[in-house]
């Protein structure tokens, strides 16, 4: 039986440290919101929240015509200063009844792809009750998979956390899905990420 998965993209974040509005810059001629967003729609997931701020015209623009996918919900999140757990609750109403688990990923993360997905999405459908988060050579990263049994707890979240207590408080929950070389869950923080991460990008495998 096929189980059910909903997304959540934290794009609501002010970019304090990278001076600008990192999302919608470029990263080998795409924007950063755009290279998320085509891997959530792309892959087995069957509906993607994005949760942007009240100022989020540029984010529109840089999707372009991704902005129309049938998969593709945006919601407003009108206080991002209260920290990324504002954007979290915001995206939680909109996860719709029946969905058995959801994924919480940051949108500064521009090498995640539809296999990673799919390659989570997998393991959680083994066991439904269980939280799925990737490690990268032993490194545990995100996005996370949490169940229904958990979406109470993930609306209670507080400050400038996503679904890390969640996480911490349901150990016995966690199973490590190990990822490796799959994927570079480098995050973009400041200009200098950005640098780096084009430059490995460049590098030919």
């Amino acid at each position: 039986m096929r189980c059910h998965v909903e997304a959540i993209i934290l794009a609501a974040g002010l970019s304090t440290r990278m001076g600008a509005s990192k999302l919608s810059l470029e990263l080998l001629g795409e924007p950063i919101i755009a290279r998320v967003v085509r891997a959530a729609v792309g892959s087995a997931l069957d509906r993607v929240i994005l949760v942007v701020g009240p100022d989020s015209d540029h984010l529109v623009r840089a999707l372009g015509p991704l902005g129309a996918h049938s998969k593709l919900h945006r919601v407003e999140n009108p206080h991002p200063e209260h920290g990324m757990s504002s954007s979290l609750r915001s995206g939680m109403r909109e996860v719709r009844p029946g969905a058995d688990g959801v994924m919480v990923v940051l949108a500064d993360q521009p090498f995640l792809t539809g296999k990673v997905i799919d390659h989570l999405i997998a393991a959680f459908c083994v066991d439904r009750e269980k939280i799925v988060q990737p490690a990268v050579h032993g490194r545990t990263t995100t996005p996370v998979i949490f169940p229904a049994a958990l979406f109470s707890q993930l609306c209670e979240v507080v400050g400038d956390v996503g679904g890390r207590d969640v996480v911490n408080r349901n150990r016995s929950r966690v199973v490590i899905q190990e990822i490796g070389s799959m994927y570079n869950d480098i995050d973009l923080d400041t200009p200098a990420d950005l640098e780096t991460a084009a430059a490995r990008a460049s590098i030919p495998r």
